[in-house]
């Protein structure tokens, strides 16, 4: 940890899901124990959690965080998604300055979510940004949307609509915020002059091409606020935890029933995060060595785990690396089929298409990631890199140091 020679005042601006919001608050936590003062943007959904860190919350509704997600994100679908992170911004940079007011932040940060209302008021407030990434990190040699824009090849029109859209509505916030001078190409580099990456540095890909403007402190693990109550099965048998992440979508009755039911011809005691699901008549049945709840403590589960199937959103396949536990990827949103192709690459897990899913299939992945000595000596390789890497505290060092060099221009 660096010396704290002044406190600072840092406004964090993550977009408000979990799996943008977990990773932040150990950090927050740390900054604040360290004397500083952080100011945190986010929903109602997230004040509780974020307030139990200490500190101050700035309470918004984002209209793209409560939107209905389409069951199937098709390429007109993906066509629209940048013009929808523009209309949040033009949105909310405005409820931001209300609420900072006078009392402007001496650092920034945001994610890849909220990265035009970031970008615009650092420039506007003449203060550096940081660019959080819960996801792969994105440079002038990879781009995660080129690689997920890959995964549409031909099916979206270079002029379509959307994409018009985007581009003129970014000049408008621009030119609404005395911004004229920033270019649309300045505007959207793939990431800022300091940028925080919550991923152990082997687990990027193209690593080799990312220099000293990012830092890769890992996974951010903490105490969290709100805890679901669970016991520790003591019946000896293997564990795995069966999660699809926060957000609904219908493919899940399937998916988690085929797993539940399946589960009562194997040996593993089986606990299963669904959500709302759990309380529906479609687990009437549920076998003996099934475990069905709303919410699961993930952390708690995760360090006594023997192997994770998961829905591959990045934080949650971060966590179950720094617990050292391998992962049966099952993806649905585009991104995750990216991360879930790179958790195969690097041995760590499979990578199983939602469409191939049956339950024998299932087990015999789940068997064979955490029967497989290669696989967790490998999970269990990158769990230590990330111990190494840092977490929260090496995050923080970096946002003191990116805010000493703001402060030291503002003075000279």
């Amino acid at each position: 940890m660096l010396p704290c020679m002044s406190a600072y005042h840092i406004a964090f601006l993550p977009f408000p899901a979990f799996g943008h919001i977990n990773t932040t608050l150990p950090v927050v936590a740390e900054l604040v124990r360290r004397g500083h003062r952080v100011t945190f943007a986010t929903n109602s959904r997230f004040a509780s959690l974020v307030a139990g860190t200490g500190a101050t919350v700035l309470e918004y509704e984002s209209w793209l965080a409560s939107r209905e997600l389409p069951e199937e994100m098709d390429a007109d679908y993906m066509a629209h998604e940048p013009v929808r992170s523009i209309d949040e911004a033009i949105a909310t940079v405005p409820v931001y300055e209300a609420g900072f007011g006078d009392d402007v932040p001496d650092v920034l940060l945001y994610d890849v979510s909220t990265f035009a209302a970031g970008r615009v008021l650092a420039r506007k407030w003449r203060r550096p940004g940081i660019e959080l990434f819960a996801t792969f990190a994105s440079n002038e040699h990879y781009s995660l949307t080129r690689q997920v824009g890959e995964l549409y090849a031909g099916q979206i029109d270079p002029e379509h609509p959307a994409l018009y859209d985007f581009f003129v509505k970014q000049g408008r916030l621009l030119k609404e915020h005395g911004l004229e001078d920033v270019t649309l190409e300045e505007f959207n580099a793939p990431a800022d002059d300091a940028n925080i990456v919550f991923l152990p540095r082997r687990f990027q890909p193209a690593e080799e091409t990312f220099g000293n403007g990012f830092a890769f402190v890992g996974a951010c693990i903490g105490e969290r606020g709100e805890r679901a109550p669970w016991d520790p099965p003591a019946n000896g048998r293997p564990l795995l935890l069966v999660a699809t992440g926060s957000f609904s979508f219908g493919y899940q009755r399937e998916f988690l029933r085929t797993c539940v039911e399946a589960a009562a011809d194997t040996g593993w005691h089986v606990v299963v995060s669904a959500g709302p699901l759990a309380d529906s008549d479609d687990f009437a049945d549920v076998p003996d060595n099934v475990e069905l709840h709303r919410w699961v403590p993930q952390l708690e589960v995760l360090e006594r785990a023997d192997a994770f199937v998961s829905h591959a959103g990045m934080n949650s396949v971060m966590e179950a690396m720094y617990f050292g536990t391998p992962v049966v990827a099952v993806p649905h949103t585009p991104e995750q089929r990216l991360i879930a192709a790179r958790l195969q690459e690097l041995g760590l897990g499979a990578h199983l298409p939602r469409g191939e899913v049956t339950g024998e299939r299932l087990y015999e992945a789940v068997n064979r990631v955490s029967g497989d000595a290669d696989t967790r000596a490998r999970v269990r390789s990158l769990g230590e890199a990330m111990r190494a890497a840092g977490g929260p505290v090496a995050a923080a060092d970096y946002v003191e140091t990116i805010a000493a060099r703001g402060m030291a221009g503002r003075d000279s």
